[in-house]
């Protein structure tokens, strides 16, 4: 029986030594045109109150900006470039109330700090070197706020507005701009918190996992307020960078311990909790969800980071129980975008075709393109609340398309597991 947050896959599987249908390069830049153009006619920069990556203007511009680095789309929009130079102008605009606010420094998918690392990416690829020095300065000012309090009223160390989401940024940062414009030493800090945040709530709670994370009184697991994003980030760190690994000794113990616990809770069939309270609670596993904020879709990175770092096959492993669980239950009702939607799980399957260069993925990652356009998913799929945005909407499902077009190169926004 099929659940109500998603319909069935109305696809087969891929078939060894069978010709499967092929989507052609045309079908999909067709696909964005028709996307970017429904953004350029309906989107209401009104409505968006906050600018951010999230949901708003920042993430649209993201969006014109991956457009312009493509070079498959980039003759498509000429006008690439401009757009995301005007959707960042009026994010900054809006998010000059927030300026003072401390938590606002560091938080970067739904805060100041992602607002002004995207603009400092745009204000390079535009040769504004006076904005992108004044981008990169009010960027900065997330370090030491990041480093001021343990904890806040929610927990600060996840992806979408703590810490963990900061690191990011500072990766991403340095990978675009082509230097190191965060210091290792400065990263590190922010990981010597994160850790010290962990193992101080771990003891609080008295979990077996040595580090634990708060997020509004709830300890979630997943990619967006979770161990997921944060134990990703803490691996992407200079840390983990070299041969043999730098992290000290009971930092490295407790960060493979507890990742070694998270996997364990793996269902049979692939997927994982929402939060510890879920365990305690009971919660039947066929409720659980499978969206990239909560569940397999966004765990996968985490664990390909894992995989990637200490080479054992029980990661690689669950990834692949997490894409099948993703194709038979991945054609969510919420609509197309890459936190709760088609496109996050079409990033599972090229994840996993840069992993390991099998065809199958590159098929479902493809055949989840075609979703997209099947008249069923359209009937039946809802309209986001933010349908234009970045994580919720179609500029997020733009990004998809464009990384199906180059699936080589290919990552999830700002988690990129091969960085």
């Amino acid at each position: 029986m099929l659940g109500r947050r998603y319909l069935q896959n109305p696809f087969p599987d891929f078939v060894p030594g069978e010709g499967q249908t092929a989507v052609s390069d045309k079908q999909i830049k067709s696909l964005i045109k028709l996307y970017v153009e429904t953004i350029l006619e309906k989107y209401d920069t009104v409505a968006d109150e906050r600018g951010d990556l999230y949901v708003g203007d920042a993430g649209v511009s993201l969006m014109f900006w991956k457009l312009y680095k493509s070079e498959h789309t980039r003759p498509m929009f000429p006008d690439a470039l401009k757009q995301a130079v005007a959707f960042m102008s009026t994010a900054k605009e809006k998010c000059k109330p927030y300026l003072k606010r401390s938590s606002e420094r560091f938080s970067f998918v739904c805060g100041n700090a992602g607002i002004y690392a995207v603009s400092a990416a745009i204000s390079m690829a535009v040769e504004d070197t006076k904005t992108m020095a004044n981008d990169l300065a009010v960027f900065k000012t997330g370090m030491p706020a990041s480093l001021e309090k343990m904890h806040t009223k929610t927990g600060c160390d996840g992806f979408m507005v703590g810490r963990a989401g900061y690191l990011s940024g500072c990766y991403w940062l340095n990978k675009v701009l082509g230097h190191k414009v965060i210091s290792d030493d400065d990263v590190i800090s922010i990981c010597q918190m994160i850790i010290a945040s962990g193992r101080e709530y771990s003891k609080i709670r008295k979990s077996p996992s040595p580090l634990a994370y708060l997020h509004h009184g709830t300890q979630y697991l997943g990619a967006a307020h979770g161990m997921c994003g944060i134990f990703h980030m803490l691996l992407d760190s200079p840390w983990f960078r070299t041969i043999p690994i730098s992290a000290p000794k009971d930092v490295l113990l407790d960060i493979k311990i507890s990742i070694d616990l998270f996997v364990e809770l793996q269902d049979s069939v692939g997927n994982f909790p929402v939060s510890m309270e879920d365990l305690l609670t009971g919660r039947d596993p066929e409720r659980r969800l499978v969206h990239w904020c909560h569940g397999a879709p966004g765990a996968v990175y985490m664990l390909a980071k894992a995989y990637l770092i200490f080479n054992e096959e029980k990661y690689l492993n669950a990834i692949r129980l997490a894409s099948d669980l993703v194709w038979n239950r991945g054609v969510l009702r919420k609509g197309p975008g890459i936190c709760h939607g088609v496109a996050s799980g079409g990033y599972v399957f090229l994840l996993l075709f840069r992993l390991t260069n099998e065809m199958m993925y590159h098929y479902r990652a493809l055949k989840f393109m075609e979703l997209l356009i099947n008249p069923i998913f359209q009937g039946e799929a809802r309209m986001p609340d933010r349908p234009y945005s970045l994580f919720e909407g179609v500029a997020g499902t733009v990004c998809f398309l464009i990384d199906l077009l180059d699936p080589d190169q290919a990552s999830f926004p700002f988690m990129d597991a091969f960085h």
